[in-house]
């Protein structure tokens, strides 16, 4: 599995995920959701993931955008630059977010945008008690999420007894459950500024955050020139 999330309509870095994909040996491309927010190119990037992508969810951003969901508890920038968003999105790519599910479970893995515990309520997962409330109501041993802009892992070691399980590169245990958040790709917020997808091997249980440097200038440029919030 190639894995990405929080792509928030940049194409740039998208563009530069899909150049590196078409090099990686991988079997399914997994999307986990905030396709849409923030950024300036909401169609072509829906349009790439569409054509390209086999597991896609939505994300709250995505949500909020085809009005599924109300925006009114976004920050000011998110709010802002989802009602750009509305106004921009064609119709196709409207019913298409709104199509999409928040959590689906196939093949003992499951796949949520926020996190397992609650996901329409779009919790986000930071902390020890937090992975602790999550792994309560997980019953398979893998989820992947977004959501946080943050790459990392979480394992369950015994009940209500969890690690941080650091490094670019993790073997993960055969019998223990993970939560693993892929980071983002189109908005980083773990103080690196390349992008970040994860490569995950389900037969060896070799597990890489995967970073990558793109044409971040011309994604600033067009948000500017867009009238988005510059933050």
């Amino acid at each position: 599995y190639l894995i990405f999330s929080d792509v928030h309509s940049n194409l740039e870095a998208l563009q530069a995920f899909f150049e590196i994909a078409q090099k990686t040996p991988h079997d399914r491309l997994v999307c986990l959701g905030d396709i849409v927010g923030y950024g300036a190119d909401p169609n072509p990037v829906l349009d790439l993931i569409r054509e390209k992508v086999d597991i896609i969810l939505a994300g709250n951003h995505d949500h909020a955008v085809c009005g599924k969901i109300s925006a009114s508890y976004f920050n000011p920038y998110a709010y802002n630059a989802t009602l750009w968003t509305r106004k921009v999105l064609n119709e196709e790519n409207h019913e298409f977010l709104r199509s999409l599910p928040i959590y689906l479970e196939n093949e003992d893995i499951v796949w949520v945008h926020s996190s397992p515990f609650e996901p329409e309520r779009w919790h986000y997962l930071n902390s020890y008690e937090d992975a602790i409330e999550n792994f309560r109501v997980l019953e398979t041993e893998l989820c992947f999420m977004g959501h946080t802009h943050k790459p990392l892992v979480f394992e369950e070691v015994s009940k209500d007894d969890v690690k941080l399980l650091k490094g670019p590169a993790i073997k993960l245990s055969d019998n223990n459950k993970h939560l693993i958040n892929v980071g983002s790709l189109g908005q980083p917020r773990d103080g690196n500024p390349e992008s970040c997808y994860t490569r995950f091997d389900s037969e060896t249980r070799e597990l890489n955050f995967c970073r990558f440097s793109y044409y971040l200038e011309e994604t600033q440029r067009k948000i500017l020139k867009n009238g988005l919030p510059p933050f």
